[in-house]
């Protein structure tokens, strides 16, 4: 890199510290919460199919009523 791309970056850099330093809530992140019965909709949307596999030998489905601890997804183009 050149000295006004070091120069560029630097600049950035420093500009992005400042915001975060200033302004942490505008970058915070917080959990994702779906409501009930929406969550395989919601991942339709990304481009993803979900399954649930959390049953006793690790068997799949793809509904599901409430949270699921072992939620497998997949770009629904690998299917």
């Amino acid at each position: 890199m050149d000295a006004t791309k070091h120069l560029e970056a630097s600049f950035v850099l420093l500009l992005l510290v400042f915001t975060i330093s200033q302004y942490p809530r505008a970058v915070g992140a917080r959990p994702l919460t779906l409501q009930q019965g929406t969550s395989k909709g919601f991942f339709a949307t990304l481009g993803l199919e979900c399954n649930c596999c959390d049953g006793a030998k690790g068997e799949c489905r793809s509904s599901w009523e409430s949270s699921c601890p072992k939620l497998k997804c997949h770009p629904w183009k690998s299917h």
